[in-house]
């Protein structure tokens, strides 16, 4: 059985949630003085600061599951068209 090919019309918002996710990883470190500034429990604090740090990887992590092959195919055609571009301006 052969796959049938995804249909590109969900490129666009897949790669904005994608975006967003990654952006919201990192935006995610910001909220960790607030938590150890907290009054919590320091077992509290020591969970919510571990998944705080760790968020950035699983964001890119869903983003890139979210994304899918035909983002990573785009991806791989444009950033090899520019790095041709740079090459041959030498």
């Amino acid at each position: 059985m052969s796959r049938l090919p995804r249909a590109t019309d969900t490129f666009r918002w897949r790669l904005a949630i994608g975006a967003v996710l990654i952006a919201g990883g990192y935006l995610a470190w910001l909220v960790i003085p607030l938590v150890v500034g907290s009054d919590l429990s320091p077992r509290v604090k020591t969970a919510l600061t571990a998944f705080l740090g760790a968020t950035p990887l699983l964001t890119k992590l869903i983003a890139i599951a979210l994304l899918g092959r035909p983002t990573i195919n785009f991806l791989k055609k444009h950033s090899f068209k520019l790095f041709r571009r740079a090459g041959a301006a030498d």
